[in-house]
């Protein structure tokens, strides 16, 4: 009976280092990759944490297709639309034009 405890404890712990660590680790990954585009540090540090908290893992791994050269904020939006989810483009296209335009950090 204790080891079902211990593994349920685990599995908890697990689950919320899973659930606090993985935004994190997405929105470091975003930020890097949109620096890499030629982005402004400011500009993807927003952009990158607003999809980040708005969009799900599942969401965030599917915005791998977006991996290559995005010069511009049309490159991003026509990648975006690729992906075929609407709350993706949405949350991908109001970030971009939120940062960008400095209505939001």
């Amino acid at each position: 009976m204790k080891m079902l405890v211990r593994l349920a404890v685990l599995a908890a712990l697990a689950a919320l280092a899973w659930y606090y660590a993985a935004p994190a680790i997405a929105e470091w990954h975003l930020r890097s990759a949109f620096e890499e585009a030629g982005m402004g540090e400011g500009v993807s540090a927003c952009i990158a944490g607003r999809m980040a908290r708005e969009l799900s893992v599942p969401q965030l791994i599917a915005l791998r297709s977006l991996e290559g050269e995005k010069h511009s904020l049309r490159d991003l939006r026509e990648a975006a639309s690729g992906i075929e989810d609407p709350v993706t483009i949405r949350v991908t296209t109001r970030a971009a034009v939120l940062c960008s335009t400095g209505l939001a950090r």
